[in-house]
């Protein structure tokens, strides 16, 4: 999308996946940082977002953000759209993590993608059919744009296996079902159980990973994150994406199992 259109200055969150400025960057465009906020557990700021707008031809959203979990209502990102329309603004949203949401239609927009020319979506398999390897996701847009990407893509970027797995995935509503209980039981008792160990603050997950804060540890997210791995336990050290220093780590949510020795694994060490 961002070949396509060649947007010279485009407003990104901070913190947020680091690839969208790659992709900025590549095709010679400028990053505006829009640097979310501790103090407002990193939720967007409407009001601030609306007023960037006028800097900008672009904005590259990611909901639920990744590292944070945080998620902005449809309303909110109805409003950015209305706001971007009269300014000739494109939005390139990110929902790669949505099907892990619950109540997914408060937030997603896929159901809003026919009214709007200006709105890009990026629909990721990868996550939540657990298929990383196959690089296997969707951009849905109106009938004009999508013909016009088709123009420009690479010729063969989707492999016949990574298609049939893509099939298959989607029509397996057991397996959809099932992981959608399964992590939202396993996110709830991992987040209860870090609630408990001293000195960090996990912000409540919507996702299948927990954003914590480690700052009253003692430690750098670097330290804390070799303590646990000499536990054979790995983390995510955040001090790679902007505005977050090196006071940040996420975790995955996996089975109980896994999910108790992560816990304990803090537990040592924090001692």
């Amino acid at each position: 999308m961002v070949k396509l259109l060649k947007p010279k200055k485009v407003l990104i969150p901070a913190p947020t996946f680091c690839e969208y400025e790659i992709a900025v960057n590549t095709n010679g465009g400028q990053v505006v940082d829009l640097n979310l906020s501790r103090t407002e557990n990193f939720n967007l700021n409407l009001d601030n977002t609306i007023k960037m707008l006028d800097e900008v031809d672009m904005v590259i959203l990611c909901n639920p953000n990744n590292p944070t979990g945080q998620l902005i209502k449809k309303e909110n990102l109805l409003t950015i759209l209305r706001e971007s329309k009269k300014r000739g603004i494109f939005i390139l949203l990110d929902e790669a993590f949505m099907d892990f949401v619950e109540g997914s239609e408060e937030y997603s927009l896929l159901s809003e993608l026919r009214k709007w020319d200006n709105l890009f979506i990026l629909y990721s398999l990868t996550k939540f059919f657990a298929i990383p390897g196959l690089r296997l996701g969707a951009g849905l847009a109106n009938e004009e744009l999508v013909n016009k990407l088709n123009f420009i893509k690479d010729p063969w970027n989707v492999n016949c296996f990574a298609q049939l797995a893509g099939i298959v995935s989607l029509q397996d509503k057991k397996y959809i079902k099932d992981s959608k209980t399964f992590i939202l039981k396993e996110k709830d008792f991992l987040y209860n159980e870090l609630k408990k160990v001293n000195n960090i603050y996990p912000y409540k997950p919507s996702v299948n990973y927990i954003f914590i804060d480690v700052s009253k540890t003692g430690y750098s997210s670097k330290q804390l994150q070799q303590k646990i791995a000499a536990q054979g336990i790995l983390v995510r050290d955040c001090s790679s994406y902007k505005n977050l220093g090196d006071q940040f780590i996420r975790v995955a949510v996996k089975g109980r199992e896994q999910n108790i020795k992560l816990v304990e694994g803090f537990k040592k060490a924090m001692k």
